[in-house]
């Protein structure tokens, strides 16, 4: 890690991973890729005819054709064998807390892998989204949360965060923009807030956070915002140059959307 705050992988995570010292960084909070399950079911909302045609209901096929469609992430999902390889190497290279997102239905494999890589499973927290998208086909309920699998090394254990409860409530991310910020740059890009929070909770300033699946790199952002260092992976050119932007923009005290629109940053001057 160079004495820079942030530094960017662009490439297959496992390999880099392998090639860090042992107990080289303080903390890891990664969202990986979600599982099968969620790939192959992961709609978004549309609509474009309404929900009767003057004459009665229009049929349930053609209604949920209408109000929401397949999303294709860009990436494939997670497997058994990457989880296995990365809770080996978290639990290798990480001094304290791993913080991992997953579906709620297969959390329990990063639970197991991360016990078998020699780490204690602490808790399971949740990121209740709140705004999600419903259940299109109304049959069954929708999803209310993401897990978050907590665990840390055998031995003495130390958050921020006291006695509350391990329940983050934040809103998703918006695809529309919202004021001083770039809306969503990535398909499963996690709210900003939600990172501070997480963040704020498990690790201290001048701690340095990895994320191996770094997306947009909003961990990245949290993680300079509250004055820690990052270091982190991506193997899509674009999202990788989306969060090397975006980590430079913040290393200077600005949003990439201010960093875009030529703002100057509080740290900087007018010529």
């Amino acid at each position: 890690m160079s004495a820079a705050p942030w530094a960017m992988h662009h490439g297959d995570c496992l390999p880099w991973l392998r090639s860090l010292p042992d107990k080289s960084v303080d903390h890891s909070i990664m969202d990986p890729p979600y599982s099968a399950h969620v790939h192959a079911n992961a709609r978004s909302a549309v609509r474009k005819t309404p929900l009767t045609d003057g004459k009665g209901r229009i049929g349930r096929a053609q209604r949920d054709r209408d109000i929401s469609r397949g999303v294709d992430f860009g990436f494939a999902h997670v497997t058994p064998e990457t989880i296995a390889v990365v809770a080996v190497e978290v639990a290798r290279v990480v001094r304290r807390w791993t913080l991992i997102f997953s579906d709620v239905d297969s959390c329990h494999l990063w639970r197991e892998a991360l016990g078998q890589a020699g780490l204690d499973y602490v808790r399971t927290a949740f990121w209740h989204r709140v705004g999600g998208a419903p259940q299109f086909t109304g049959d069954r309920p929708a999803v209310a949360c993401d897990a978050i699998t907590i665990a840390h090394p055998r031995g003495k254990k130390r958050w921020n965060g006291g006695g509350k409860l391990g329940i983050y409530s934040v809103p998703i991310e918006q695809n529309r923009r919202a004021i001083g910020e770039s809306g969503r740059m990535h398909p499963t890009q996690k709210p900003l807030d939600l990172m501070l929070a997480l963040v704020a909770d498990f690790t201290d300033p001048g701690d340095l956070i990895l994320d191996p699946f770094a997306g947009s790199a909003t961990t990245g952002a949290a993680a300079l915002r509250l004055g820690r260092r990052f270091t982190g992976a991506e193997q899509d050119a674009t999202h990788y140059a989306t969060a090397c932007e975006r980590l430079a923009a913040e290393e200077r005290g600005q949003t990439l959307a201010q960093a875009r629109a030529g703002q100057l940053s509080l740290l900087e001057r007018p010529p």
